[in-house]
């Protein structure tokens, strides 16, 4: 399997487990509404909520920088030269590697200091909650070094979000 099909793959595995997590979530609040209007509540369903939440954002940082969409302010690269973007680029992708690996550090720590705490009403580890922090954090870096290399070899084209 070529390196461009295994990263093919990757995304679109995050795409499929960012949208079977994301239908999991509304469903269990909408199951909440409708069991406390006309059941039992379900106790457990708000908390579960809560972390698939938390799992699906981390999902979408690495969908969201694979992609580039997230937010940025163009009006400097807009307006420079191939070097200067090209500057602007590498410095953007080293400002967010830095960033992802705080994330890679503290996260691990997050999930070794979790390794024995129990959720609330589920009675599972919550280092599994945290474990997606580190985990996507590296997802994300692998991406961006895969980013930078396009980007030092010109084959980088920024992608237009128009709204």
């Amino acid at each position: 399997m070529s390196s461009g099909s295994f990263s093919r793959a990757a995304l679109k595995l995050l795409h499929v487990t960012g949208i079977v997590l994301f239908i999991g979530m509304v469903s269990l609040v909408l199951a909440q509404v409708v069991a406390r209007k006309f059941f039992e509540p379900l106790v457990w369903s708000e908390e579960l909520a809560r972390y698939v939440f938390i799992w699906v954002a981390f999902i979408g940082w690495v969908i969201a920088t694979h992609n580039q969409s997230h937010i940025r302010i163009s009006l400097i690269t807009d307006r420079a030269g191939p070097r200067l973007k090209l500057a602007l680029g590498l410095f953007a992708n080293l400002s967010v590697t830095v960033f992802a690996l705080i994330f890679v550090v503290k996260g691990i720590k997050l999930v070794e200091n979790n390794l024995d705490i129990e959720t609330i009403t589920l009675f599972f580890d919550f280092w599994l909650v945290y474990a997606i922090i580190p985990v996507s954090a590296i997802a994300a870096i692998v991406v961006l070094i895969a980013d930078t290399i396009a980007l030092l070899r010109g084959h980088h084209a920024e992608k237009e979000i128009v709204l």
